[in-house]
């Protein structure tokens, strides 16, 4: 296979460009400079029978033809917009993409930007990061994604993962496509005004094309509203940019949250400042192990181009370790079920719950777990149970999530950790000596800190301060308390 050429467009991945270097003859067309493209090309026509690109660089018109022997285009992408199809068909070229193999990634993000932007999760970041916990107090209520009103413009594979996701949120969920879908407990609409106005959180996921470029207009927006929330996985050009911008600057829209721009790497400057919205940079199927598999489906695109063998590229979501499978831990698990994830679990006692695996120890547990998440209650014998042994079973590729109770953690054991990279990760929402964060944190960049927000939505406050109620009436009364403890 040495002898088919192939072209790079630009660098996008150190593991593929060695592999196409190893097994193909490697053209860099960075290797030449910007204004000497069109001598470099044509100086390695003859050679070229295949170019590899992606998302932001790919074989348009002009491209395809200045390269008279080109045979295939295999894009490190699943989106192909910046590939001309026409002239690839006319010329009998071959196009192939990376479908299915990031679709978790993205559809994870997805519902991870849903998230962070009705919790405000970056801005609560900021806030402890910035000392405002000690010295202000409490950060503001949120709103909670589950139960939302879930709508996926666009139900492919990426809108389907999404919706599996949400549904596990026990979010309600309707769509529109240019067809209607074999899901009966998913709604239909035929337009996406009306679909904006029937949810909370409107999910682009559609493919661009002609019909939808600026699918999401003013029209739409104004009918998601300034309750309503926008997340956008797809393409920036999906968006009216401009109408998104002074609907978020106005208030006329909630909050957004976008991992793709019109302009890319140019996000419209006036977002930098705004405090509902959530950016991100084109990051959807930035993980290790999507590009890794999403390299070796180029590759063996290419290899099946020539030795006309098929393809196939496995994906499986992380491990996700529980201590304690109570009623938060088990809402969790059902959770991260719906991200493809095996769930292992620590608990006092092994629950009947076959699809989940036991494991008798906390160290075993953390070494058989990619993310550990501490959800059971604080007592002498949980105390510190996240541990210097835990921490280092978990190891440098692992991630920590605790939303139980901060002396769960030996805090000292867990900075050191992170410091020096042996713990790959922390989410923490709960600390030993709040509102005291350990400040060596504050300028990590593998550890998202929030202020103790876990029931922080006005929907969880609103429910506990009619639970304390109805205890309080229930006293009265002579009634059996509803939630006694002593």
């Amino acid at each position: 296979m040495e002898s088919l050429g192939v072209l790079l467009l630009h660098p996008m991945n150190a593991y593929l460009e060695q592999e196409l270097d190893r097994r193909f003859r490697l053209i860099r067309l960075w290797d030449s400079p910007p204004d000497a493209r069109a001598d470099f090309l044509r100086s390695n026509a003859a050679a070229i029978r295949a170019v590899v690109g992606n998302a932001g660089y790919n074989a348009d018109s002009a491209l395809i033809d200045a390269l008279p022997a080109l045979e295939i285009v295999a894009s490190f992408s699943v989106g192909i917009d910046r590939v001309d199809l026409a002239k690839c068909r006319e010329r009998g070229i071959r196009v192939t993409n990376t479908p299915d193999v990031l679709t978790d990634d993205v559809a994870d993000l997805a519902v991870g930007l849903a998230i962070a932007a009705l919790r405000k999760i970056p801005q609560a970041d900021r806030y402890v990061r910035a000392g405002l916990w000690k010295a202000k107090g409490d950060y503001t209520l949120t709103t909670r994604f589950s139960g939302k009103r879930v709508a996926i413009l666009g139900l492919g594979r990426i809108g389907l993962a999404v919706a599996k996701r949400a549904e596990a949120f026990d979010c309600s969920i309707s769509y529109h496509s240019r067809s209607q879908k074999p899901f009966p407990n998913y709604r239909f609409f035929t337009n996406v005004v009306d679909l904006a106005a029937n949810c909370d959180v409107l999910i682009v996921a559609c493919s661009l094309n002609a019909e939808t470029h600026h699918i999401v207009s003013r029209e739409v927006i104004h009918a998601l509203g300034p309750e309503g929330v926008l997340i956008n996985i797809g393409r920036g050009a999906h968006v009216d940019e401009p109408e998104l911008v002074s609907a978020l600057f106005e208030k006329r829209l909630g909050a957004a949250g976008l991992d793709v721009f019109e302009h890319e790497p140019f996000p419209p400057e006036q977002l930098i400042g705004l405090d509902n919205v959530v950016l991100v940079p084109h990051v959807g199927s930035d993980t290790e192990e999507t590009c890794k598999a999403m390299a070796d489906l180029v590759l063996q695109n290419l290899e099946a181009h020539a030795l006309n063998k098929p393809l196939l590229t496995p994906f499986s979501g992380k491990r996700v370790g529980i201590i304690g499978l109570g009623r938060i831990g088990l809402a969790i698990a059902t959770r991260v079920e719906a991200f493809d994830c095996p769930v292992n679990y620590y608990q006092r006692t092994k629950k009947e719950y076959p699809n989940y695996t036991y494991y008798p120890s906390v160290v075993e547990l953390a070494a058989n777990s990619d993310v550990l998440v501490v959800a059971c209650p604080l007592n002498e014998q949980t105390r510190h149970i996240v541990n210097r042994e835990v921490i280092d079973a978990l190891g440098p590729k692992g991630v920590l999530i605790n939303i139980g109770r901060g002396p769960h953690v030996d805090e000292p054991e867990l900075v050191s950790a992170l410091v020096e990279g042996r713990l790959g990760g922390a989410g923490l929402d709960v600390f030993e000596d709040e509102p005291n964060v350990p400040e060596a944190l504050f300028t990590l960049d593998n550890v998202v800190l929030v202020p103790h927000v876990g029931s922080g939505t006005h929907e969880t406050r609103q429910a506990m301060a009619d639970l304390v109620l109805g205890n309080l009436e229930a006293h009265v009364l002579k009634k059996p308390l509803l939630t006694p403890v002593v």
